[in-house]
């Protein structure tokens, strides 16, 4: 069984997506032309109120404060379906996501946007994004876990739209900040939902992600 769950779709899927962002990252050191705009057109947009609101973001959706918040929301899942595993799924999304993205920045060392550009002190390097990548996992391990009850099964699309809209939104506030290019954060998704994806088919099911979406 363990055999069969390793050589599932969704683990060889999302092994080949880490994977192939990996790569892709250490091939692209240099920022590319649509990073160079997105950072322009971020940085003339703007305005001290925005500002404040784009840090608060950055602090209070912290790689390691989502940690924190997968570890919680694991145990709540654990007493409230009563299935230790669901919980685990959450924590250990988010985990595995967080050892991955660590392999790539060391592998891959790209750096950041110029420092002038900053509006937030980051000293790691730039792909993929840690922020985009812990949020990404955390939201996609609930969502699948929330789309296996009843009322969650009925509301999956609000659900998984609800994650995306959330998802974008973190997504753009390290953009706008200027600590990360584009491709970054476009990694940090694919890192995070990946990391996933490997791990559905041990702790929820084999056919829970078809179902799901």
């Amino acid at each position: 069984m363990f055999l069969r769950r390793l050589l599932s779709a969704p683990v060889i899927i999302g092994a080949i997506l880490v994977v192939l962002i990996g790569i892709a990252g250490g091939l692209i050191t240099n920022p590319t032309p649509i990073d160079s705009s997105v950072l322009t057109g971020f940085i003339d947009s703007r305005s001290p109120g925005v500002t404040a609101l784009m840090n608060g973001v950055g602090f209070v959706f912290d790689p390691n404060a989502v940690a924190v918040m997968a570890v919680v929301a694991g145990l709540i899942v654990w007493r409230v379906v009563k299935k230790i595993l669901h919980g685990v799924f959450v924590t250990g999304s988010v985990a595995l996501s967080a050892v991955n993205a660590h392999i790539i920045k060391a592998l891959d060392g790209r750096p950041r946007p110029p420092e002038v550009t900053r509006l937030a002190a980051e000293t790691s390097p730039s792909f993929p994004s840690g922020h985009t990548t812990a949020i990404t996992a955390f939201l996609a391990a609930l969502v699948l876990v929330l789309t296996m009850t009843r009322w969650g099964r009925r509301l999956r699309h609000l659900l998984w739209i609800a994650a995306l809209a959330f998802i974008v939104f973190i997504a753009v506030s390290r953009l706008y900040l200027g600590v990360h290019w584009l491709t970054d954060v476009l990694g940090g998704f694919g890192i995070g939902l990946g990391s996933t994806m490997i791990l559905t088919p041990f702790l929820l099911g084999p056919n829970v992600l078809r179902r799901a979406l």
